[in-house]
């Protein structure tokens, strides 16, 4: 989208939390993890108890490396960054509309955990349970 450019990163996320895959030299697929709920509130699920997670943002796949298991790849990495962190869940969300990507997800092995209407906009949140 042309709205993640540089300035849009920073703005949410630390350069330390910023991931990049690259093949053949070119940029493939990148993602966001934070370990705070900084870019979404929990809220709506966890209720007044939040939940220890490590939280997946922007997770992006170049076009002309689409089908090539690059989500894949980066939910694998998340879950290992987590398990550094002593971190048992990743979570992200994404706009409940998106059903090609709800799909993708769920075949990552997230479960939906509820979907938030806010006006015109409804946000889909998915949870992943892992271990060592």
């Amino acid at each position: 989208p042309t709205n993640m450019n540089q300035n849009f990163m920073f703005k949410h996320a630390e350069p330390s939390e910023f991931f990049v895959a690259i093949k053949d030299g070119k940029t493939a697929a990148s993602v966001i993890l934070q370990d705070n709920e900084r870019n979404q509130s929990w809220k709506f699920i966890d209720k007044n108890n939040p939940k220890p997670a490590l939280y997946i943002h922007w997770l992006t796949v170049k076009r002309e490396f689409a089908g090539q298991g690059f989500s894949k790849i980066l939910i694998e990495f998340a879950a290992k960054e987590a398990l550094k962190k002593n971190l048992k869940l990743l979570r992200l969300d994404t706009d409940a509309d998106q059903s090609k990507l709800m799909t993708v997800y769920k075949n990552l092995g997230f479960e939906l955990m509820g979907i938030e209407n806010e006006g015109n906009d409804k946000t889909a949140y998915y949870q992943k349970s892992i271990t060592a």
